[in-house]
């Protein structure tokens, strides 16, 4: 078995100099679920049965990485 993680984007915005009036959003990527499966796919079912509202799909969908492939930026700030 494999450890995945199924990283998340949150999108922080508000009509300020700091954002550029709207058109400049902050987005932040966080680990949203940590699973164990035997391939990517499995891992992507298992994450839908546990919350529903993770998409995999589209131009805003979740990222999953393998624990080995994790990048180091997402390695601190998470309990498994």
């Amino acid at each position: 078995m494999t450890t995945y993680h199924i990283i998340g984007r949150k999108r922080e915005n508000d009509n300020t100099a700091e954002f550029g009036f709207g058109d400049y959003p902050r987005y932040t990527s966080f680990v949203t679920l940590t699973v164990e499966a035997d391939t990517v796919r499995k891992a992507q079912n298992k994450a839908k049965k546990i919350d529903k509202n993770i998409s995999f799909s589209g131009m805003f969908g979740n990222t999953i990485y393998a624990d080995a492939d994790l990048p180091s930026m997402y390695r601190t700030g998470w309990i498994k």
